[in-house]
């Protein structure tokens, strides 16, 4: 398993629900992280790492809008409602036309899994 920089986590509550596995999703306006490969949990910007584990990428779609996120979905997102993510979203990304959905799951210190 190849390990690659960070993925940057804002949403103060965000770290701990990846931890627990109830936050398995995240959207970004780049194509950036690749599947099979695990990246560092940073809880926000210059912030150091969590040293509890990494994520590894499973799988990666693209999103175009409109689109409206399936309830399963935007729970996996943070426990939000489709609504209220497209509204959070929205307000982070303004004007967005594509963004690349990423799956993922929570791989704790000392544990090596592959894809």
């Amino acid at each position: 398993m190849e390990k690659c920089p960070e993925v940057i986590f804002s949403i103060a509550d965000h770290v701990e629900q990846i931890i627990k596995g109830t936050k398995t999703q995240t959207r970004r306006d780049s194509p950036r992280y690749q599947i099979g490969k695990t990246y560092a949990i940073q809880p926000g910007r210059t912030k150091p790492a969590d040293p509890r584990g990494r994520i590894l990428i499973t799988h990666m779609w693209v999103e175009k809008p409109p689109i409206r996120l399936h309830p399963l979905d935007a729970k996996a997102e943070g426990g939000y409602d489709p609504d209220n993510y497209e509204l959070l979203y929205s307000q982070i990304h303004h004007d967005w036309q594509i963004r690349y959905a990423y799956e993922f799951k929570f791989i704790p210190v000392g544990r090596e899994e592959s894809k």
